[in-house]
């Protein structure tokens, strides 16, 4: 059976799970260092929020919080772990040249969110 193959993967997920559900809720928070070292938010603050707000339902909340953060930040953690458990199996993953392409566009994508957010229109509540 696959799930029998399945070492690390349903650990990473169960970790990943506990740590969102510990942000999210608020019991665990991490300040962020950018914002303390320059007053200004990084593309990632808000995230936290962000969790919390999906946790109890409210998607506008979360979009509110850190757009960037619900629309390609968690389905890029879904896609990582989703990589992990292929490469557990054995099965055929994207090339290191897609990987790469892929993590650069996120990059680049982080950068003007926080470029548009927080520099062309501060204060911005997206």
């Amino acid at each position: 059976m696959i799930l029998t193959r399945l070492r690390v993967t349903p650990a990473v997920v169960a970790v990943t799970a506990a740590a969102g559900a510990l942000l999210g809720t608020g019991i665990v928070s991490i300040p962020c260092w950018f914002h303390a070292l320059t007053g200004a938010d990084c593309p990632f603050c808000g995230g936290s929020r962000a969790l919390g707000a999906l946790l109890h339902g409210d998607l506008a909340g979360a979009l509110r919080f850190n757009a960037f953060a619900v629309i390609l930040l968690l389905p890029a953690a879904v896609a990582g772990l989703v990589l992990l458990a292929r490469v557990e199996l054995g099965l055929r993953i994207p090339s290191w040249p897609v990987r790469r392409t892929a993590l650069i566009l996120l990059a680049v994508a982080a950068m003007a969110w926080w470029l548009v957010r927080d520099v062309a229109f501060p204060g911005l509540q997206v």
